[in-house]
């Protein structure tokens, strides 16, 4: 990733690309789980859909993206390999959605079943709510993502064949644009966590002041020269990531009480983002440290970048990512017992409960619930681990 660099022309439609593919994306996934919820909460269907989807994606992918090669493909197949991979990526979405409506059926026919255990089945509704919310915004963050790499592309494509007069007013323009947009965002972004509530300070100005700003990198940067644009996104995203992974969890879990009231919401949210800031950590040391051989052997084979990435870095990457998962998964499991302490709901407020009146049966019985599910999270990762090794 620091290596990469850009032409300016590129940078300019990746920026404005990542906004419209995250709405378009996000209407395009909200409109599929508006297709799941028309189906109803039929738990058969919902079966089905869950079990169905990662079979059809499979296929897909296996066809899109050959193992091997003898010529490179026709135009019309490589349209037709990216149609089958939006169209995958559509049914996988899809599939989240039944899964969501799947384990919330269950979830509630569960709350009356169990009885005393009733709780796990309230446990499995609350999943089903969490992925349901998330998909769209999983949906959205891919479809910017593609839309600013396609866009990208095409930036450098143009910056290869225009002539340096031409792209010179081309930069001005898109540059222009780009830092306005990305002003504009932050000030959405600052308007929306103080309610500063005047247009003229979270919109209109950084608008200005980021067109301005764009204006004057496009004037001083040579048309086709190559900007770091790898080392910016590197070191602008180690920064976030540091920022957040030092405040603790628990600090996490008392502004979001504060924020969404008393209740597991506000713990899952906590722990959330402290355990994606924690493992954005490892999988990005984890990936800078992969041997480059199979790198170059598969390179060497005329595999295009995702291919590579498929062939050459995922197979080195999966043992320790499902270690450094589970072992998160075993922090989560700890540290939630503390953020109930806080109002964060899950087990720790129950904890707290039975502590409190004096009911150190159900609070021992709880101690050794968490044990136990320790004790399942090593065995299940050493298994996964040999399972993938």
């Amino acid at each position: 990733m620091k290596p990469v660099k850009s032409t300016l022309i590129s940078i300019s439609l990746s920026v404005l690309g990542w906004p419209i593919g995250i709405a378009l994306g996000f209407l395009i996934v909200r409109g599929m789980g508006d297709i799941s919820n028309s189906i109803g909460s039929n738990i058969w269907i919902n079966l089905a859909s869950v079990v169905i989807s990662p079979v059809l994606i499979w296929l897909g992918i296996r066809w899109a993206i050959p193992q091997e090669e003898i010529t490179p493909p026709r135009s019309l197949i490589r349209l037709a390999r990216l149609g089958v991979l939006i169209l995958g990526m559509l049914v996988g979405f899809y599939g989240l959605f039944q899964l969501a409506s799947f384990t919330k059926t269950v979830g509630t026919n569960l709350v009356s079943a169990l009885g005393s255990f009733g709780f796990l089945g309230n446990f499995l509704f609350q999943v089903g709510n969490i992925v349901a919310i998330l998909t769209p915004a999983l949906g959205a963050l891919a479809a910017g993502g593609a839309l600013g790499s396609f866009l990208g592309r095409i930036g450098q494509q143009g910056s290869e064949k225009l002539s340096a007069k031409g792209l010179k007013t081309i930069n001005l323009f898109l540059s222009s644009i780009a830092g306005a947009t990305i002003l504009a965002l932050l000030g959405q972004l600052i308007n929306w966590l103080y309610q500063i509530g005047n247009p003229l300070v979270t919109r209109w100005a950084p608008m200005v002041v980021g067109a301005l700003l764009g204006l004057l990198l496009a004037i001083f940067i040579k048309a086709k020269e190559a900007l770091p644009i790898g080392m910016a996104i590197y070191f602008i995203t180690r920064t976030i990531l540091n920022a957040l992974r030092s405040v603790e969890a628990l600090i996490m879990a008392i502004v979001f009480v504060i924020a969404v009231g008393i209740g597991p919401f506000a713990g899952v949210i906590a722990l959330g983002l402290h355990t994606i800031v924690s493992l954005a950590k490892l999988y990005s040391e984890q990936v800078e440290s992969i041997m480059s051989g199979p790198l170059e052997a598969v390179q060497a084979t005329g595999a295009n970048r995702l291919q590579t990435i498929v062939y050459a870095v995922i197979p080195q990457i999966i043992p320790p990512y499902i270690s450094y998962t589970m072992y998160r998964w075993d922090i989560n499991v700890r540290m939630s017992t503390i953020i109930g302490f806080v109002g964060g709901g899950g087990i720790g407020f129950l904890l707290q409960q039975n502590i409190n009146l004096l009911n150190y049966r159900g609070a021992s019985a709880q101690m050794v619930a968490i044990a136990v599910v320790v004790a399942s999270m090593d065995y299940i990762s050493s298994v996964l681990r040999e399972k993938t090794i």
